[in-house]
């Protein structure tokens, strides 16, 4: 038994990532702000808002790479260089932001984490979705 992707959906749903991500931040914020301490609460909603600016920059400097647009401009190895030295220098920016973030006491570092974990849950639930509709609507070959 084998499945076959009905046609024209083969293809992971991003947009779909992008639009719960904002959903899952804002849900998780008015929860915090309904059953949780004001500290934790804004550290769930600045910890979405990180979580959603990080992943809007991976996906584009990502989307950039893999269309072309980095290794048209040059040689391959020079686009890969490039591309690596812009994901580092913003995993080092996030890491500073977040040290900072927590070590001068702004955000509460659980509620932070929750709120990071948004892109997470949101990729899981789409993936789940994907599969599921995958799954239950293969065609035997």
């Amino acid at each position: 038994m084998k499945s076959v992707p009905a046609e024209g959906h083969n293809e992971f749903p991003i947009h779909r990532v992008d639009i719960l991500n904002w959903v899952i931040a804002l849900f998780f914020s008015v929860l915090a702000w309904i059953y949780y301490p004001v500290m934790i609460a804004k550290s769930v909603l600045i910890g979405g808002l990180v979580a959603n600016i990080s992943y809007f920059y991976l996906k584009k400097d990502l989307k950039d790479f893999l269309q072309g647009k980095l290794l048209h401009s040059g040689k391959v190895q020079t686009a890969k260089w490039k591309f690596y030295l812009k994901y580092y220098a913003r995993l080092t920016a996030l890491a500073l932001v977040l040290y900072i973030l927590v070590s001068r006491h702004i955000v509460h570092p659980l509620g932070l984490l929750m709120g990071l974990s948004v892109v997470v849950i949101s990729i899981g639930i789409t993936m789940a979705s994907v599969v599921r509709k995958f799954y239950f609507t293969a065609k035997e070959a």
